[in-house]
């Protein structure tokens, strides 16, 4: 199994996959779960955005 890192940080498998789908969607997910722990009062009361 090979492990790639960038600067001492381990670089996520879907970035290797090639699926831009996941891609996105995994970028998707971080972005919200930042938001989620840096400005959660942008985020409606679910916690959860309503764009794809």
């Amino acid at each position: 199994m090979i492990v790639l890192e960038y600067r001492g940080w381990k670089i996520p498998d879907i970035l290797l996959s090639g699926n831009h789908a996941n891609i996105e969607r995994w970028r998707r997910e971080q972005a919200l779960e930042l938001t989620r722990q840096r400005r959660p009062d942008l985020l409606p009361p679910d916690g959860h955005s309503n764009t794809p």
